[in-house]
């Protein structure tokens, strides 16, 4: 059973997430993913992953602050020795 899309993301309350993903077996998920935070979620997860009501505040983002976040350097190739 799917849930509504969602109007907004749980985690910086960005509004109209993507569809990232569609499930192959009719109504079993829908994966989406915030065009500003990039956070990504599957409808089938808990409310309090969910729902930006239900969203743990520790974790969420203020689009604002995202400029200033550190940029995480690449992950080296694989050396295959």
């Amino acid at each position: 059973m799917l849930v509504s899309t969602p109007d907004c993301c749980p985690r910086c309350r960005s509004l109209d997430p993507d569809v990232l993903s569609v499930s192959p077996v009719a109504n079993c998920w829908i994966v989406y993913k915030c065009g500003v935070c990039h956070y990504s979620w599957r409808s089938t997860e808990p409310a309090q992953v969910t729902t930006a009501a239900m969203y743990p505040e520790a974790f969420r983002i203020n689009p604002r602050d995202i400029s200033d976040f550190a940029v995480m350097p690449p992950i080296p190739d694989l050396r295959l020795s």
